[in-house]
């Protein structure tokens, strides 16, 4: 996969999840900071990102990816193990 497409289709998933065309990620935005990215919208959220990216959170890692960057990061563990 092309770790550069993934910011791209990241935001696209948070922007349609919480209805939020303009929002503008970053790696220290976190759930709370806007008012659509509740507790149920990031169960939703993770869901898109596992259905667009074709990977698996574990129940207990999703309460703990609460910002872009944890569920960035967690996200390149899943589709880039090497690092590479």
């Amino acid at each position: 996969m092309n770790v550069q497409n993934i910011p791209n289709r990241l935001h696209d998933v948070f922007a349609s999840t919480l209805e939020e065309p303009e929002l503008q990620l970053t790696p220290n935005l976190k759930m709370g900071d806007i008012e659509s990215w509740d507790s149920f919208n990031h169960i939703n959220l993770m869901l898109g990102i596992e259905a667009e990216f074709g990977v698996e959170f574990d129940s207990d890692e999703i309460g703990t990816l609460l910002s872009v960057g944890q569920i960035s990061d967690a996200l390149l563990r899943r589709l880039d193990p090497d690092g590479s």
